[in-house]
């Protein structure tokens, strides 16, 4: 279609005429194209149960990302210790939290330092669960 003007519209060329009941319609010809055939089950593509696995799989980020959340959390637990026996209370349940978290087991990481820094903070959790133990026997 060509616009000329600031009215009118004119057709340069008749595409295709629309069919009677208005729907989408296709011309057979010479050039139709033949029916596909129906795709083949790809192989190439490794299943769900790998491709799952590989995510699973840690790095060295993940695993150091891991040890600082793990001994963040062992630190906040010893704070709540802190707390609870400041403030002239048992501090069973902080005892508690921080024993849970103490027996979860440690992933290795590459770096040496972080190595060292956790064995400390674990230590010292459990230089306090055996305190609290002496405590209730005593």
């Amino acid at each position: 279609m060509k616009v000329t003007g600031s009215g009118s519209v004119a057709s340069q060329s008749p595409r295709r005429a629309a069919s009677a009941s208005g729907g989408f319609s296709v011309s057979s010809g010479p050039g139709q194209a033949k029916a596909t055939a129906p795709t083949a089950a790809t192989t190439g593509i490794a299943s769900v149960a790998a491709l799952l696995a590989l995510q699973e799989e840690d790095g060295p980020a993940e695993r150091r990302r891991r040890a600082l959340k793990r001994g963040g959390g062992l630190l906040d637990r010893l704070e709540a210790v802190k707390v609870a026996m400041l403030s002239d209370g048992d501090g069973s349940a902080a005892l508690q939290s921080l024993a849970r978290m103490a027996a979860e087991q440690r992933q290795g990481d590459p770096d040496p330092g972080l190595q060292d820094v956790l064995d400390h903070i674990e230590t010292r959790a459990a230089v306090e669960l055996a305190k609290a133990r002496v405590r209730r026997v005593a």
